[in-house]
């Protein structure tokens, strides 16, 4: 027997080694190149249309905050790439959008600005099992629901009830009528079922309610007019800022002098700059005091102001901070994905721009919420409605 023993040359190593060295350089490269690519997120919501204006303000919080978490080294070294959508105000749109999202590999998805296109577009994500997180989204439907569903904004559910309060008890007014956009019916006919719970149990009374399709342009006149047949005190508004504005112009026109309430829905100047006049003295309620001093909402508003020329509207401020939110749980998960719901979940008494406020097991939120009027073409807050 004889024993053979093989000789490495110099070519001969580099011949078996070599691939070996060339497999581990790549996998270094793949890993350096995957821990420097950026993290997408996405963002959707309405952004052309007459009701467009909330979801644009929406968009360029999101993109200050976007901005600003990118010049601080963005998530452990890597950029935010926001990736956005429009959903035109429609629940087939917003579905589509939220496909074309996730299948373009977001961690999350930011949005949507309204209800109606929320439901529709958890339809989607869901069962992906990708956050969605809303700046806006207010109605009691989704809450109370271990899904991937979050929000900075809260519930209307207790400031409806709140709302009803102060006019039935703090205004004086005992019978009230209600109008409202049928489009978003998870939003306005909700809104409208618990303002008019309350309102009823004080002793007030609904005199007539009144819905419409946004998207039918419709005439006020009609509806008004039966409406006023019935001589209610007040008038509640529960629509899109553009719709609120025709509302009261229309009720103005016709020269029907009465107290209007809307809800925060309707909350960006488009109403004052539409409304004029007609909109002066109108009550409303919201999350959003845009008269604060706190020092992070005075440097917010001014960025805000520098970057996009205008005045932010509730929208903008929480689009900010739902970006600012979920980059706090990227950090945690070191930008992956998988455990985002889990690190978004422990969100605990975070500060705001204005309020600090914690998420619950159901991502939901507790915040306070605020009286404001319109006046002199200006919002004014009131006072606290809790």
């Amino acid at each position: 027997m004889s024993i053979h023993v093989r000789k490495y040359t110099q070519s001969s190593w580099f011949r078996y080694a070599l691939p070996v060295l060339l497999i581990g350089m790549a996998g270094l490269l793949f890993l350096s190149w995957n821990n420097r690519k950026p993290i997408r997120v996405g963002f959707v919501a309405q952004m052309t249309g007459k009701q467009a204006e909330l979801g644009v303000q929406e968009r360029n919080g999101v993109l200050l905050a976007t901005e600003k978490i990118n010049a601080a080294g963005g998530i452990a070294g890597r950029k935010i790439e926001l990736v956005i959508r429009d959903d035109f105000g429609l629940p087939e749109k917003a579905k589509s959008a939220d496909e074309e999202l996730i299948k373009s590999d977001v961690v999350a998805i930011i949005g949507h600005a309204t209800s109606g296109q929320t439901l529709a577009g958890l339809q989607i994500s869901n069962p992906a099992r990708v956050v969605m997180l809303a700046p806006t989204v207010s109605t009691p439907a989704l809450s109370g629901l271990d899904d991937y569903f979050f929000r900075v904004y809260p519930t209307f559910k207790d400031s409806a009830r709140a709302f009803a309060e102060h006019v039935y008890k703090t205004s004086g007014l005992k019978k009230m009528a209600i109008i409202y956009d049928t489009d978003n019916t998870a939003y306005a006919q909700t809104y409208s079922s618990t303002f008019s719970d309350r309102f009823s149990s004080l002793g007030g009374a609904i005199s007539g309610q009144a819905g419409f399709s946004s998207a039918t342009q419709p005439d006020f006149s009609p509806l008004l007019t039966t409406l006023h047949k019935d001589k209610p005190d007040g008038l509640l508004i529960i629509a899109s800022d553009i719709d609120t504005a025709l509302v009261a112009q229309r009720v103005r026109i016709m020269g029907w002098n009465i107290p209007l309430f809307t809800s925060a829905w309707a909350q960006t100047e488009t109403l004052i700059n539409h409304g004029g006049k007609a909109v002066d003295g109108m009550k409303l309620e919201q999350s959003f005091a845009l008269s604060s001093q706190d020092p992070l909402f005075i440097e917010f508003k001014s960025n805000y102001q520098s970057r996009f020329g205008n005045t932010p509207s509730f929208g903008a401020a929480f689009g900010y901070e739902a970006a600012m939110v979920l980059a706090e749980a990227l950090k945690k998960t070191g930008g992956k994905p998988d455990k985002l719901k889990n690190a978004l979940l422990e969100t605990g008494n975070y500060k705001g721009l204005i309020d600090s406020f914690s998420i619950d097991r159901f991502g939901d939120v507790q915040r306070p919420f605020y009286l404001s009027a319109i006046e002199n073409g200006k919002f004014v807050i009131v006072g606290k409605l809790n």
